[in-house]
């Protein structure tokens, strides 16, 4: 019996007071005893709803850059041979030092760098705008050949006529028997910038595509020199140098249009990105020489070399109508709902841009008066790491 009772006062104490049958507690019951409230089910990721974003939504994303470009054309620069040949292009024992080909930069023609993408979109998710710029380290090749007087280095040229003809750095000279060096340089950089105004053409479910449309900004900056000297045997007492300079700066501006879509699954996303920009380069060179010959005498110092002449020393400029194309691809993972990480491939392709090396006209005559603006096709391509931001 008391065992029972026990029993039937425990049982009172522990469970909450209730009201009649389908009657509400009073107030202050409640308050005491409060319901119990079932717990949620945590959350997936694919189920959890965009940031709260009721003035727009914001992104950036920041990015590693590997990437190649190609490499600069140059023509015969620096040639060797006997004696009697002179290291004339044409003539049989003739070998190119350096030049004939494209100059691959020092570290393979790889280039790192960074990009930086800035995004806005408004909260009804109709109209968007993005900022994207990237800049790449700049890069050389460098090239020395030294002789001490038994083995020929050579300048090779043309003359107006078209007669193969060389200046002597090393070996049998005007001067006497001489020895001497040479030094080719080169040095490439590039970096560009563009802002766009997105328009969503598809959105839902797992795939969407955006419409864009805005301007595109390109430079590339590339410079070649050439330097020799030598002294006249057997004392050395009588110096001589002979430069070529050439400076060339590429400016690209242009209106561009372009897609990029992405495809989501689960936690992944892969994005693609095409654009088509047309515009104009503003595209200018620069050209010096110099020619030094000193001895304990004298000396005397003139302001043109061997590809530099007269009347093309100096700054040329012109603009040029041409056309700027990229298509990319990122894979990636969404870590949460506002980050993830990526990894891609861009290819950059600009049509008709000037190049130090080309501005090289190997023939020499003092009557020119302009520089050749011969222009190549340039690529660059390469690999990316990134993260992106949203909130």
């Amino acid at each position: 019996m008391r065992t029972s009772l026990l029993v039937v006062v425990t049982a009172c104490l522990v469970a909450p007071p209730t009201g009649a049958a389908g009657q509400e507690l009073p107030a202050e019951a409640a308050a005491l005893f409060p319901a119990a409230v079932p717990e949620a089910e945590p959350a997936v990721m694919e189920d959890l709803p965009p940031p709260d974003c009721p003035h727009g939504h914001w992104s950036v994303a920041g990015e590693y850059l590997i990437w190649f470009l190609r490499e600069g054309r140059v023509p015969p620069l620096l040639t060797t041979s006997s004696f009697s040949s002179g290291g004339r292009l044409g003539q049989p024992d003739t070998r190119v030092l350096y030049g004939d080909d494209r100059l691959q930069t020092r570290h393979d023609d790889r280039f790192v760098g960074t990009r930086v993408t800035l995004g806005w979109t408004n909260a009804a998710q109709t109209f968007g705008v993005e900022g994207r710029a990237f800049f790449l380290e700049r890069d050389s090749t460098y090239f020395k050949a030294v002789s001490d007087g038994t083995t020929l280095l050579a300048r090779p040229y043309f003359t107006p006529d078209g007669t193969a003809a060389s200046e002597v750095i090393a070996g049998p000279t005007a001067l006497g028997l001489a020895d001497g060096g040479f030094v080719g340089y080169s040095r490439i950089e590039l970096f560009g910038e563009e802002a766009n105004a997105v328009v969503p053409l598809a959105a839902g479910g797992a795939l969407c595509c955006d419409l864009l449309a805005g301007a595109r900004f390109l430079q590339m900056r590339d410079c070649l020199d050439l330097t020799a000297t030598g002294h006249v045997l057997p004392d050395r007492a009588a110096l001589f140098g002979l430069e070529d300079h050439f400076r060339v700066h590429d400016a690209f501006y242009g209106g561009q249009v372009g897609l990029r879509g992405r495809g989501t699954w689960g936690n992944w996303f892969v994005d693609l990105r095409g654009t088509a920009a047309l515009g104009g380069d503003d595209q200018q060179i620069q050209t010096s020489g110099g020619r030094l010959y000193q001895t304990p005498f004298q000396r005397t110092v003139v302001n043109t070399g061997l590809l530099v002449q007269p009347g093309n020393t100096g700054t040329f400029e012109r603009g040029r109508v041409d056309f700027v194309g990229e298509a990319a691809a990122n894979l990636g993972y969404r870590l949460t709902r506002h980050a993830c990480l990526f990894v891609g491939y861009t290819f950059l392709y600009w049509n008709n841009p000037v190049r130090a090396g080309d501005q090289a006209d190997l023939v020499v005559n003092p009557a020119k008066t302009s520089v050749p603006f011969k222009t190549d096709a340039f690529w660059a391509q390469g690999f990316n790491v990134g993260f992106d931001l949203g909130w």
